[in-house]
């Protein structure tokens, strides 16, 4: 058997090695693929719910809390952000609101049954072209977070501009 003979049965039996075992294997290790990449996929929306909506304690920038915290928090390239609401409260007490800290409140939704101190940054004009310029508004609000896997993975602005355009 010459060396370019013994390279093509070699691999050739690899590959039917291989296949042998996607046979075997193949739906299982798919499913355990999937699963795997579905958990990263969760676990990427939940840091980006924490990036985008949680300061705990509240960051001591002085009176330009919203105009530093959305560029610290990357929400102002390439455009700016509208809303944006930070928590100040533990992450252990917002992920509650996924499980019994919080109640169904239509679309999948889960509304907070404690109220929490927040930070709601609304832009100021209509451009959301940089540089971006926003005033902040403090008080006590309920929130309103989807959850996928018992951890947020979304804010619902809608719920607190509409607070705040009764205010």
């Amino acid at each position: 058997m010459t060396v370019v003979q013994w390279r093509y049965s070699s691999s050739h039996f690899l590959v039917a090695e291989l296949m042998m075992l996607f046979k075997r294997f193949g739906l299982g290790l798919f499913i355990v693929l999937a699963a795997v990449m579905m958990l990263g996929t969760f676990a990427a929306d939940y840091e980006t719910f924490l990036r985008q909506h949680y300061d705990n304690p509240k960051s001591n920038v002085g009176n330009r809390y919203c105009n530093t915290m959305m560029v610290r928090r990357g929400m102002t390239r390439p455009k700016c952000k509208e809303v944006n609401t930070f928590i100040h409260d533990t992450k252990n007490e917002i992920n509650a609101v996924c499980g019994n800290k919080g109640e169904p409140f239509g679309n999948g939704l889960r509304r907070s049954l404690k109220q929490f101190q927040v930070t709601t940054c609304t832009m100021k004009g209509t451009s959301t072209r940089p540089p971006c310029d926003y005033r902040g508004n403090s008080s006590p609000r309920y929130i309103v977070i989807a959850c996928e896997n018992g951890l947020p993975v979304h804010f619902d602005e809608g719920q607190i501009y509409r607070y705040l355009m009764m205010i």
